[in-house]
């Protein structure tokens, strides 16, 4: 057997003490993330709302491109882009009026 019990004491004596060592870094109440940053979730009606934007300027895109066949994905990706920056830009006059 690689280790004997002198081993595995000083194996369980580390843990407990890095267990320790975290639990005293934050409140029970807040722990930390795992696997990244926290992200606040939309609420249904807000992802249903960006959704029929992002949906109907796709559409403003596609029509306005002639109609063509294929590269919808594309048209999806511009207007969710679009959708984005008129949000930020209307948050940030928002903003700037309080």
């Amino acid at each position: 057997m690689a280790g004997g019990p002198k081993q595995q004491n000083a194996t369980r004596v580390s843990e407990s003490r890095i267990d320790s060592a975290v639990e005293a870094t934050f409140p029970a109440s807040d722990p930390p993330a795992i696997g990244g940053a926290t992200r606040v979730g939309e609420n249904p009606a807000e992802r249903d709302d960006r959704h029929n934007r992002v949906r109907h300027r796709a559409y403003q895109l596609w029509e306005q491109a002639g109609a063509p066949d294929g590269h919808t994905d594309e048209y999806w990706h511009r207007a969710e882009a679009d959708t984005a920056e008129a949000r930020r830009g209307a948050s940030s006059v928002g903003n700037d009026q309080k």
